[in-house]
């Protein structure tokens, strides 16, 4: 139903439509955890779990996607002018999402251990775009470290099947 002027009635002036960062954020994480939750669910199951093997990560998915909705109302409810999504460095947002998707590509064929050192040696580099020798010694050793640590802790200690 339209109103004097072709406009909607004052109770849906309460929600201001202009869409800046955190409904964008909002919106990518949610179909983010709807990915983690749907890939979650191909997890293979162990009979000695109790919980499963897809209880963690279907959790997680469920807590980003809860966090993604109460993001997306508030930018909604928000009186605010949201500011907008500016890209200042372009070319390395375009390089981080092409390193994700390869270390999802990779993660199969080469494991994790492999794929998660590059995948986190790569992230490293990016962050610190022009990297010096320094920094990449410091992005080697600090890749190692986690994905090493990562992986003894989750497939050794835990007792957990990693990709």
């Amino acid at each position: 139903m339209m109103f004097a002027g072709g406009s909607f009635p004052p109770a849906f002036g309460v929600i201001d439509m202009r869409l800046g960062r955190d409904f964008y954020s909002g919106l990518i994480f949610a179909v983010l955890a709807g990915l983690v939750i749907s890939e979650s669910q191909n997890i293979r199951r162990l009979r000695f779990d109790a919980l499963g093997n897809a209880f963690f990560p279907t959790m997680a998915g469920v807590l980003l996607l809860i966090f993604s909705v109460g993001l997306i109302v508030q930018a909604l409810l928000s009186k605010e002018k949201s500011t907008p999504i500016e890209f200042k460095k372009p070319i390395r947002v375009a390089l981080f999402i092409a390193s994700c998707v390869v270390y999802v590509l990779l993660m199969k064929p080469i494991g994790f251990l492999l794929s998660s050192t590059l995948f986190v040696f790569a992230s490293c580099l990016i962050i610190s775009w022009l990297p010096r020798i320094r920094t990449v010694v410091y992005s080697g050793i600090f890749a190692l470290t986690t994905s090493w640590v990562t992986w003894y802790v989750f497939a050794k200690l835990l007792r957990l099947v990693l990709p």
